[in-house]
């Protein structure tokens, strides 16, 4: 999901300073809840893991030789009726469960996301209230008939009926429904499957947070029940059989066993389908509906679209992958951008990670008044932005390119989006920003100055990531997504992931980091990997460098150590006789007084100035320029270069070791110094302040900021007219 760009999605605009932090309630909200299988649920302070996996959690590495993709432990059979007048579906799931532990199992955990629209008694819509709304209208603007809901209405086992009941594993309010535990007639014995039959209806919200309707058009985006993830010991930190299903809370998303999806949706004639998957037969019609059958293996979720409106879909194809587009007329310039945007991604994640393990991508570009419908992935399918013009047109690439490399971190490696955000949002984020390097955007001023040409400069992606670090951040980037100071230090999951693995990759090299997300990525596909097991693959490849990387972890991922180093002091004097005694070569002294040396630097000059009649100011003279620079970190140590340029055009670069905590460096040279450049290359984009990193030699640094000032506000210029979308 797209979050970051200031909140660009989002209908009501975050306050900056918004505190995000879970209702947690009761001196018990810290101890994890066992259920009567002895199974431990994961709870409200689940977070970062910081012990790496087993070699064998979940089946071990795949090496490609086998029949499958994935450990499949859920598969889905989902039969569905829209009725786009009332916005609902009729649902019918036959649900088969894999116990991989090494018990018999007498409960299970279901989420049932659409129940965070329900009401203000959900988690989702409390912490909204509190902190403020997120890709949502303020809640008091929605009507009647705009609210969604799931209703469980037959749930059976072998033909005996479960019997279930809400649980809160995150101390959210009683009146949350998103989690539901069952109690099955049969246990599941150890390594023994479950086949669950449910009926369930589906009230779908007014477009919002990913899923819903406006119009006609209709996202149905988690919207069946769907079972929680057991994690047994040695997989991501467990070391007790431990069920992990989550609320869904406003920044939540999710987490899920991979398996085989089989779907057969029935949507009104007339209206366009497309879905995760491919149709594995021809639609079969009736006089007045079209079912869609259709199937994916290897995925943990599916998602469709259908609706009336929708213009013959744009197809292109990458190898042996095929990439369909779907878009009302409207967006059909965005259209075309998604498109190319989608087949560059397929070219580039293949390349740099590993290759595209399925046969299609869909692409949904929103109609207009369903932005919230937009910027959200799934697995082969997800939803980029329309446009028309400035200024959003110049982020459909981005934001397609985003949401389809989503497909990899939270697909094919399927992270837990719930406890560790950033190993998706993040990382996919640190991506975008590779594919993207060199590549620039520009940004139309709003109403007539638009009008008139009035465009910023052509900005780098990494000069939009570097709004989002600019402060002392109150969390580290690896954490979960909930227990969160504010929403802005949410959204440095995304600025600041990338950021610390921009300045990673800076001091390592980019073979080593190219080559540790490979490893990663091999090693993880299909494996639901944790912060720590992210670690130890770069580790491994790091070879010599193992520390740094440790090192790393431990200041900018567990933790969020700023990095402050500035240029405080840039100044220069001439070189000229002083008052004093003098040790001759004989051994003599010879005293001078003020007017002495006055004279004799008189005659000095005078005589250079005869011999050098067209000499410049900005030549050498008749005497030598000492210079003077004084540079301090105020945080974290991190090796730096400097550029020091003269009057006479030279320039020099100096190395600043990590290890200090200032430096005061005197230089004689034939010209005074002109300036100082901290990080020239922009190498150290962790930096709370770029501007502290240049100083002139006179007391204003107008000359060497003045670029730099007019480049931030700029970028702050391009996001306060996203912000007023």
């Amino acid at each position: 999901m797209l979050f970051p760009l200031a909140l660009l999605l989002a209908a009501q605009p975050l306050a900056q300073g918004q505190r995000t932090n879970h209702p947690v309630t009761g001196p018990g909200a810290s101890e994890a809840q066992v259920d009567s299988d002895g199974v431990e649920l994961a709870g409200a302070f689940a977070g970062a893991v910081r012990v790496p996996s087993s070699d064998k959690a979940w089946g071990g590495v795949r090496t490609g030789r086998e029949r499958e993709l994935s450990e499949r432990v859920a598969d889905y059979n989902l039969v569905a009726v829209l009725d786009p007048e009332h916005h609902a579906i009729e649902g019918h799931e036959r649900l088969s469960w894999r116990n991989r532990s090494d018990r018999p199992l007498h409960n299970l955990y279901l989420h049932l996301y659409l129940n965070a629209f329900e009401g203000p008694g959900s988690t989702f819509f409390t912490e909204a209230r509190r902190y403020g709304g997120f890709r949502l209208a303020s809640i008091e603007e929605i009507k009647k008939g705009e609210h969604g809901w799931i209703e469980l209405r037959r749930i059976e086992q072998a033909g005996k009926s479960v019997t279930w009941k809400f649980v809160h594993p995150d101390d959210g309010p009683e009146t949350d429904h998103t989690v539901v535990q069952l109690s099955l007639p049969q246990a599941i014995p150890a390594g023994g499957t479950a086949v669950l039959d449910i009926d369930f209806y589906d009230q779908l919200p007014r477009v919002a947070a990913r899923t819903g309707w406006i119009g006609t058009f209709h996202l149905v985006a988690q919207w069946f029940p769907k079972i929680g993830v057991l994690e047994l010991p040695g997989e991501r930190g467990a070391t007790r059989p431990r069920w992990n299903c989550h609320e869904f809370h406003l920044f939540s998303e999710f987490y899920a066993d991979f398996g085989s999806y089989r779907a057969e949706i029935t949507v009104p004639k007339g209206y366009v389908f497309g879905s995760t998957g491919v149709e594995k037969a021809p639609p079969l019609e009736t006089a007045e509906s079209v079912r869609h059958i259709v199937q994916q293996d290897d995925v943990h979720d599916f998602t469709f679209t259908a609706w009336d409106k929708y213009a013959a879909p744009l197809e292109g194809s990458w190898r042996d992958v095929r990439v369909k587009v779907l878009y009302g007329a409207e967006y059909a310039e965005a259209a075309r951008i998604a498109l190319k945007s989608t087949i560059d991604g397929l070219d580039y994640f293949s390349r740099t990670l590993g290759p595209y393990p399925y046969q299609q991508v869909t692409v949904v570009v929103p109609p207009y008044n369903a932005l919230e419908a937009g910027g959200m992935e799934y697995e082969t399918f997800f939803t980029t932005i329309g446009a028309v013009g400035q200024p959003l047109i110049s982020l459909v690439r981005f934001v397609t390119i985003h949401e389809f490399g989503h497909g990899y971190f939270m697909g094919i490696l399927a992270t837990n989006e719930f406890e560790e955000p950033f190993l998706d949002e993040g990382l996919n984020q640190l991506w975008n920003a590779k594919q993207l390097e060199g590549e620039t955007t520009q940004f139309a001023a709003p109403g007539l100055l638009g009008q008139l040409g009035l465009r910023t400069p052509k900005l780098s992606y990494w000069d939009l990531e570097r709004r989002g670090t600019q402060h002392f951040q109150a969390d580290p980037i690896a954490g979960s997504s909930w227990m969160r100071y504010s929403t802005s230090s949410y959204g440095l999951v995304y600025h600041r992931t990338a950021l610390a693995f921009h300045d990673l990759e800076k001091r390592i090299g980019p073979k080593v980091i190219e080559e540790g997300f490979r490893e990663y990525y091999r090693r993880w596909r299909f494996r639901h990997p944790s912060t720590a097991d992210l670690e130890k693959a770069l580790e491994d490849t790091a070879g010599q460098q193992a520390p740094l990387v440790r090192q790393w972890f431990e200041e900018q991922i567990y933790a969020g150590t700023p990095v402050d180093d500035r240029v405080d002091l840039v100044e220069a004097t001439e070189v000229v006789p002083e008052p004093g005694a003098v040790l001759q070569a004989d051994g003599t002294r010879v005293e001078r007084d003020v007017k002495e040396v006055h004279k004799e630097i008189r005659k000095i000059r005078q005589a250079f100035k005869k011999a050098h009649p067209k000499a410049k100011p900005s030549e050498p003279g008749p005497f030598p320029w000492r210079s003077v620079v004084e540079v301090r970190r105020y945080a974290a140590h991190v090796p730096q270069k400097l550029v020091l340029k003269f009057e006479d055009g030279s320039s020099e670069t100096l190395s600043w070791p990590a290890e200090e905590r200032w430096h005061r460096y005197l230089l004689e040279r034939p010209t005074p110094i002109v300036s100082v450049q901290l990080d020239p290359d922009r190498d150290v984009l962790l930096d709370l302040n770029k501007l502290d990193d240049g100083r002139t030699r006179e007391a204003s640094r107008l000359v060497v900021g003045r670029w730099t000032l007019e480049l931030k506000a700029w970028v702050d210029l391009a996001f306060a007219l996203l912000e007023a979308l």
